[in-house]
């Protein structure tokens, strides 16, 4: 069901923004498409790691009646911490990006909440076991958003409401009951109490460095004087690639409960071995994905986009294997999060930044040439960090 729930989920993705572009046309749909990309950062960068958090917390409290004991403040902080930086995005950008619509300031003040809540409701589900309704919940969202969408569309309504169908979704997390109480189950062995201010500050600063490498591409491109033709053909052969790594996200929460728990038991030469697995099952195929992605890509990207928008070979093979090593630095990440160890996270990540951002500047090639090596450099790094944190030996262990 959890795959299922991916699938409805870029499904109803697509078939949002069909329908709102066709009803409102591409002028009046620009502010809709910014607001959905503030969400998509928020959600990954800070909400993401909140419904990671809830996932452990469960798994390690098993049979508690307040697995969340302690964590709250993270919670509300973090979930504040977003709706600020929303709202403050709305009314700077509200004239250049917003179409000057004060609508989208109210939007931007919900939509962090509404969203919150559904991170933790998902938490809930799936640090309880519950992964059918997870993928239910995956899919009623995604539902939810196309019913919105065309409901805007036959009422002639404008972008604000089509927003409001965009965030309102997500509060049918509510229909499965996440936070109904589960019965007493065996705890695990009794850990000492985290540092979730530690915690969350890691995985944010790990979330937005990653993030930053992962979507900047375009932006960077038109830093460094390429044309507007050329950003665009960057964005949509990244974004095209990119797309199975978006849909894992909703996936990771299957992998979270079992590597929490073997972490836990103190089961390190499990997690090891998964470790060094998916190192090198990451690079490999990161390189056989590359060469298909060059002799393939362009191809792909002509047929869906049309003629203009055909890359080069050399674009499409960097942005299929980055994409590919950031897949499994993902997976890779899911061990240290078990752990507990999102400050080696941040880490590994900056310097994947630092790495990609020096690739950028001592290149002298074309723009979206130096910054698809870059982006392809700074997830094999990555990938390569986050193996080596993960395989060294937890605190209590040495």
């Amino acid at each position: 069901m959890m795959f299922v729930g991916t699938i409805v989920s870029a499904v109803g993705a697509y078939l949002f923004q069909v329908i709102g572009g066709r009803a409102l046309g591409a002028e009046a749909f620009a502010p809709v498409s910014v607001m959905w990309t503030v969400l998509f950062l928020g959600f990954t960068v800070f909400l993401l790691p909140l419904e990671q958090m809830v996932i452990r917390r469960l798994v390690l409290a098993e049979g508690s009646a307040r697995p969340l004991a302690g964590a709250t403040g993270s919670i509300v902080a973090v979930i504040t911490g977003a709706t600020v930086i929303a709202v403050g995005f709305a009314l700077i950008a509200n004239e250049s990006m917003l179409a000057g619509e004060a609508g989208f300031v109210p939007v931007a003040g919900v939509m962090f909440i509404c969203y919150g809540v559904f991170a933790v409701g998902r938490g809930y589900l799936a640090g309880s076991h519950r992964y059918f309704e997870y993928g239910l919940v995956v899919a009623l969202d995604a539902i939810g958003k196309v019913l919105g969408a065309a409901v805007v569309a036959l009422a002639g309504w404008g972008p604000v409401a089509l927003s409001w169908a965009l965030i309102l979704s997500s509060l049918l997390v509510f229909a499965v009951r996440p936070f109904r109480g589960a019965p007493p189950t065996s705890r695990v062995r009794e850990q000492d109490s985290d540092s979730e201010v530690r915690f969350i500050a890691g995985f944010l600063v790990a979330n937005a460095a990653s993030q930053t490498v992962l979507a900047a591409g375009p932006l960077v491109v038109g830093a460094l004087g390429a044309s507007s033709a050329a950003i665009s053909v960057f964005f949509v052969t990244t974004t095209l690639f990119r797309g199975p790594m978006s849909a894992s996200y909703n996936l990771i929460a299957r992998v979270l409960p079992a590597a929490t728990r073997r972490a836990a038991s103190g089961d390190d030469a499990m997690l090891d071995r998964w470790a060094w697995r998916i190192l090198f099952g990451g690079l490999v195929i990161g390189v056989v994905a590359g060469v298909v992605g060059a002799v393939l890509g362009p191809l792909v990207v002509g047929a869906l986009y049309g003629s203009e928008f055909i890359p080069d070979p050399w674009l499409a093979g960097f942005a299929a294997g980055g994409v590919i090593s950031g897949m499994a630095g993902l997976a890779t990440t899911q061990i240290l999060v078990a752990r507990g160890e999102t400050g080696r996270m941040a880490a590994v990540w900056l310097g994947a930044l630092a790495v990609a951002a020096i690739t950028v500047a001592v290149t002298s090639a074309d723009p979206s040439l130096r910054v698809a090596f870059a982006f392809c450099i700074g997830e094999a790094v990555a990938l390569i960090g986050l193996s080596a944190a993960a395989l060294i030996p937890p605190p209590q262990t040495v």
